[in-house]
């Protein structure tokens, strides 16, 4: 039976799955605009600010997944909680946080 009024539930792009994924598991430290501003207990240094265009250069998409999947520093790694998947997804947001 087709769904009522036509409506049909659309696959979320990889961004899209990344943008829900991070809002969900980074943003409490990195922000919501992945800026890393907010102020948190406990942490000696602030977290990066995921905007940064040198970060970006300095890690690439690899880099990037490498510290998500094995944590760098003060962040904790999340292979062992995110699939490979979720870890590209959001990979794909991160890199789309960059500052031009």
């Amino acid at each position: 039976m087709p769904p009522l009024g036509g409506c049909q539930r659309r696959e979320k792009t990889p961004l899209e799955r990344g943008q829900g994924i991070f809002l969900r598991t980074c943003a409490g430290c990195h922000g919501g605009d992945g800026r890393g501003t907010t102020a948190r207990l406990g942490f000696t240094t602030p977290p990066r600010d995921l905007t940064d265009p040198a970060l970006h250069q300095q890690l690439g998409e690899a880099g990037i997944q490498q510290v998500v999947r094995v944590g760098k520093g003060q962040m904790s790694g999340f292979g062992g909680v995110m699939s490979d998947e979720d870890i590209r997804a959001v990979t794909t947001y991160v890199l789309s946080l960059k500052r031009e």
